[in-house]
């Protein structure tokens, strides 16, 4: 169990299918997340060091997370089975998380929903394709404000062949004193099958 924070009065439990990069991807990602919250981004620990890539009603099945795994295995081949990132960008989180978005890098993979199998399709509530790497939660810029300053914007260049894919539940915590409090826990992970093994 881990905390999440997030903006207080979001009531009930949130459901992500996230994509984690192998650890030391993950390390980088931290360190990164490390230099946004010293810059003032709070929410920088506000999500796993992970890529959303779906919010779910209700967890996928193991052999769902097989199929979703090897499909984007699949898509990585034109690369090397390589996972890059591009530019930074923001998405709106939606649903409970309205008021957030997710901040980090653009994964550069073709990614559609046809990427989902079949029968977990009715389970998503809101896809995030193509998928952020997530180095922050953050509050969009009201009208008047400035965005964040200008070397928040710098990140490393991700690369990564090893991920695994997992569901992640997310949930508020009663005694948060601040803006950002939530609990999450991630499910048992399920790794992309090994690039080579698709050649």
């Amino acid at each position: 169990m881990k905390i999440l924070k997030a903006e207080n009065g979001y009531k009930g439990k949130l459901r992500f299918i996230i994509l984690i990069p192998h650890r030391d991807e993950g390390n980088r990602l931290n360190q990164y997340r490390e230099k946004l919250f010293s810059l003032g981004l709070y929410g920088a620990f506000s999500f796993p060091a992970a890529a959303p890539l779906a919010m779910a009603s209700r967890p996928f099945s193991r052999e769902e997370l097989k199929e979703l795994a090897k499909n984007i295995r699949k898509i990585t081949m034109e690369n090397g089975g390589k996972i890059e990132s591009g530019e930074l960008s923001t998405t709106e989180a939606g649903n409970k998380l309205e008021k957030m978005h997710f901040f980090g890098p653009l994964l550069k993979l073709p990614f559609n929903e046809g990427l989902f199998p079949a029968g977990a399709r009715k389970k998503i509530i809101r896809s995030y394709l193509p998928p952020i790497l997530c180095a922050a939660l953050i509050k969009p810029p009201q009208s008047g404000e400035k965005s964040p300053a200008p070397p928040v914007f710098n990140a490393p260049a991700f690369s990564f062949r090893a991920a695994s894919l997992a569901n992640l539940v997310i949930s508020p915590l009663s005694g948060g004193d601040n803006d950002f409090s939530f609990e999450w826990e991630t499910g048992a992970p399920v790794w992309l099958p090994a690039w080579r093994s698709i050649c």
